[in-house]
């Protein structure tokens, strides 16, 4: 007789195998638990993504074949949801069916992005807003680093009389004025439609 071994934590079908006879009853078989004669639903054909489990009627596994019976089960697919009122945070769920409608599958494809009725748009006026931002920041450090000394260093040398040093300093401190511009541009603005 062939019996269906089954998993006691989900159910799930592990392979099938033969039962042993009952020596004490002839014509009888052993049945250890989590084991069912039960036949396999549809002929023991499965559809992509599906696979048998054994539950009872409350979805629960039993031990012993007669409280439960076989189903046919869908996979979970494990997936992760973007937030529609906030693209950079996501979340993971056990299964795509499970996501709210709060997430998407979606995947942004930038920080930018806001959530619309045709899917995720990029919000090009706050893109160039926190590039700009950037820049603006790098290009602040970059003179704080560079810039600022060499014209202190010009205005002591004034103070103190050196005109030429003075100059000099200040030259080179225009200079690279200029450098960190031209190595950091703005940005193009968004075309509005």
């Amino acid at each position: 007789m062939i019996v269906y071994a089954y998993s006691s934590a989900d159910g799930r079908l592990i392979q099938q195998t033969l039962a042993q006879p009952d020596l004490l009853h002839p014509g009888d078989f052993l049945i250890p638990g989590y084991h069912s004669p039960k036949s396999l639903p549809n002929s023991g054909w499965l559809l992509e993504g599906e696979y048998f489990a054994y539950h009872d009627e409350n979805g629960k596994t039993p031990r012993r074949w007669q409280d439960g019976d076989w189903t046919i089960l869908k996979e979970k697919i494990p997936t992760t949801g973007w937030l529609k009122s906030d693209c950079t945070q996501s979340r993971q769920f056990d299964d795509a069916g499970e996501l709210t409608e709060d997430y998407t599958p979606e995947k942004p494809a930038s920080r930018w992005d806001i959530w619309t009725d045709s899917g995720w748009q990029t919000d090009e006026q706050a893109q160039f807003e926190s590039v700009v931002q950037a820049i603006n920041d790098l290009r602040r450090q970059q003179y704080v680093q560079i810039v600022d000394p060499l014209m202190n260093e010009a205005r002591m040398q004034r103070l103190l009389g050196d005109d030429a040093g003075a100059d000099k300093n200040e030259q080179q401190a225009q200079e690279w004025y200029l450098k960190i511009k031209q190595d950091t541009p703005w940005p193009p603005a968004p075309v509005a439609e």
